[in-house]
């Protein structure tokens, strides 16, 4: 079912791509091993990041997910992405000066 769900998500577009596989279950003898042999892709163990101060229990891949959810928002507004723009930036009603003009008009 994983591999089916991968293979139909817009937001697995490499199809390559690797897996990171968390929680206590991604500890199990021969599990990553399987699961790349399914999946047809690289594995690895999340373990959890960017958390200072844990206690040595918790920075194992049980805990992985928890911590992501505990720093993503931190760092969510990084993932915005807004493609360039190919209009110069003097012209147009999206260019920059535009933009000023506009914010000026606004907020005075």
């Amino acid at each position: 079912m994983v591999r089916d769900r991968l293979a139909t998500s817009p937001f697995a577009a490499e199809p390559r791509g690797p897996v990171v596989l968390t929680g206590g279950s991604s500890q199990l003898a021969g599990l990553p091993e399987l699961a790349a042999r399914i999946l047809r892709r690289q594995i690895r163990i999340g373990r959890p990041l960017g958390v200072a101060g844990l206690p040595d229990i918790a920075k194992g891949p049980a805990f992985a997910a928890a911590a992501g959810l505990l720093v993503y928002p931190q760092v969510a507004y990084l993932e915005h992405y807004e493609p360039r723009r190919t209009r110069h930036l003097m012209t147009g009603t999206d260019g920059y000066f535009a933009k000023v003009g506009r914010w000026l008009r606004e907020s005075f």
